[in-house]
């Protein structure tokens, strides 16, 4: 019996009912196999408009010239758009799971292909694999999760995220780099936003809570019946001086508020994506920001001032009987709006400022110079926020940032030499954030510093990945383990173990510092490689290991509070007061022996 046909209205409306989803294929799939089924689900399943909501869902970030190519050699049909990012998905998902299996400068050429290649089209992908499923034990408590956890999840979500922080920050050195030939007052929303580029916050989300700030100042201006036309308010001195002080209350309106006491000094009141969301108590440069960036969407003619003290805004007419308008944002909820001639000269004297300098601190200022401010008040938070509020992950992050800044704009090659120093930790970024982003924007004397540096790097991971510890060869025997979990005998830390030395391979500086001579084997003993749970490295006597087990509390913090122990480390097992990780690809190929001795050492102890 033959098989009565639907209007092919009602396939499209069948297919409408599928649920767009970010992080499944799930209704993909479906259409899919639409496209494979009977000619009509196959004419209903090639509906370009069927397929939007799902790009959208799933492709929220892109490279803005790639993507409007896509769309012209596509003719704009969004299943042949889909197609093509989920290809891009495939190429960028085998990349990553060739950097997890390998070790050495292979995974740094690979970065730099994902880098090159995709950009952020390959973002989204990215992202999900670094949110890929954990196995239990490192699950929150109470929180079920249905999907499967995949093969290498915790290392795989390890260099995932490393590779979206060097997509990230190569872009942000990018924007930074126009800057020396092309600071504009325009480019300070983009420009400032990349600061959270360096904490895999790409700018499109900071550009985006602006705009929603925008509409809702618009809004706020609508129902308090403000003008929001620029030709009613740029030729009025007082009423532009309305429509500034109006914003100001917008912002408190909001939450946005100055920040006192130790609130000043925290590191989040200098971060774009934290300042916007839950740190909205903050300094002046950072609300003056939001400040400027909602004025310049509203057609006003904003921007920031280098002030002393603190930053302050500045809005100008198209009308030259105007003056300029000086807006103190941070202390607008006692004086927003400061006079040229009344209050302007007395804050300048008292800041020590003569009256032949005093011009260049009342004209707008470059964005160079908010982001040297910016990475000035990053590095002072250090020494004057309270201990223990960000992990040390996020404190070295913060610190990167302030150098490339530095290195771009104030040319000190003292900072280069801390990036190279720091950039084990950011491993992936040698070739697409250092080499391929920075080294072009610098001067010919630090860029031949850096790519020499970075060559160092690159032959020291060569000479490591034809590095090899078996067992089977040492002469001298190796207590513990790679992957073991210990408490040391005289700081009371835990830490990990992630690589061991059959003596002290320190340098002699170094041994003489640590008093190693004075312990009981002085060097003459196994030293392990380790991190403790702030993801702090260490350098431990095999006198001073002691073994150990972890809280269940600890256990749900460990790849938040150590994030470089999913490069390292796969799972977890505890048993009768020993505990052991096991190993990732890339430690199982550097200690080839230890997975299978730390296996015996769980199951008999020291035995």
């Amino acid at each position: 019996m033959a098989i009565r046909q639907l209007p092919f209205d009602l396939y499209v409306h069948i297919l409408e009912q599928l649920t767009p989803l970010a992080d499944s294929d799930k209704s993909i799939s479906t259409l899919v196999s639409c496209l494979q089924a009977s000619s009509s689900f196959r004419a209903a399943a090639s509906v370009s408009g069927l397929w939007e909501p799902h790009y959208h869902a799933r492709y929220t970030i892109c490279d803005p010239e790639k993507e409007q190519l896509r769309k012209q050699s596509t003719g704009g049909n969004l299943r042949l758009m889909y197609l093509e990012r989920r290809r891009i998905d495939q190429k960028a998902l085998d990349i990553l799971s060739r950097i997890v299996m390998e070790r050495g400068d292979g995974r740094l050429e690979r970065a730099r292909e994902i880098n090159t290649m995709f950009s952020f089209d390959a973002w989204n992908a990215l992202e999900i694999a670094a949110s890929y499923p954990l196995p239990e034990i490192f699950s929150e408590p109470g929180v079920q999760e249905r999907r499967p956890v995949p093969s290498h999840a915790v290392p795989t979500r390890f260099w995932a995220q490393m590779l979206l922080g060097a997509i990230a920050r190569s872009h942000a050195i990018s924007t930074w780099g126009k800057l020396i030939s092309n600071d504009t007052p325009k480019a300070f929303e983009l420009s400032f936003a990349c600061v959270s580029s360096f904490f895999v916050y790409p700018p499109t989300k900071v550009l985006s809570q602006l705009e929603e700030l925008t509409a809702l100042c618009k809004a706020y201006f609508i129902e308090r019946q403000i003008p929001l036309d620029p030709a009613e308010f740029t030729s009025d001195p007082a009423t532009l001086g309305l429509v500034c002080s109006s914003i100001c209350d917008f912002l408190w309106s909001c939450g946005f508020e100055a920040a006192d006491g130790q609130r000043f000094h925290l590191l989040q009141t200098r971060l774009p994506h934290l300042f916007l969301t839950t740190h909205k108590a903050t300094i002046p440069i950072s609300i003056v920001y939001v400040f400027v960036c909602i004025a310049q969407k509203m057609g006003i003619t904003a921007a920031p001032v280098n002030f002393p003290a603190r930053v302050i805004a500045v809005v100008s007419s198209p009308d030259p009987a105007v003056s300029d308008i000086f807006v103190d944002v941070f202390g607008s909820r006692a004086q927003a709006i400061l006079s040229l001639r009344d209050d302007i000269p007395p804050l300048l004297i008292r800041a020590g400022i003569t009256p032949t300098s005093m011009l260049r601190h009342i004209t707008p200022a470059s964005c160079a110079s908010m982001l040297i401010r910016t990475s000035r008040n990053i590095l002072a938070s250090f020494s004057t926020m309270p201990s223990s509020v960000v992990s040390e992950d996020v404190l070295h992050t913060a610190f990167y940032a302030s150098l490339v800044v530095n290195v771009i704009f104030m040319h000190d090659d003292r900072y280069l030499l801390s990036i190279i120093q720091h950039i084990n930790r950011f491993l992936l970024d040698l070739f697409p954030v250092l080499v391929d982003s920075l080294s072009h924007i610098l001067n010919p004397r630090l860029r031949e510093q850096l790519i020499t540096h970075c060559m160092a790097v690159v032959e020291g991971e060569k000479e490591a990945a034809a590095t090899f510890h078996p067992r089977s060869t040492l002469t001298r025997e190796v207590k513990f383990f790679v992957g073991m979990i210990f408490k040391h005998a005289a700081y009371g830390y835990v830490g990990y173990i992630y690589g061991w030395d059959p003596s002290c391979a320190a340098a002699e500086d170094w041994i003489h510092q640590m008093g190693v001579d004075s312990l009981s084997r002085g060097r003459h003993q196994p030293f392990y490689h380790a991190f403790t749970q702030s993801g702090s490295q260490r350098y431990v006597a095999e006198d001073n290991i002691m073994a150990t087990c972890l809280e269940s509390a600890d256990i749900h913090r460990i790849l938040t509070d150590a994030p470089v122990a999913g490069r390292y480390f796969e799972d977890l097992i505890q048993v009768d007061g020993r505990a052991r990780f096991l190993l990732s690809p890339e430690l199982n190929a550097a200690y080839p022996d230890d997975e299978a001795f730390g296996d015996k050492w769980l199951r008999q102890g020291d035995e």
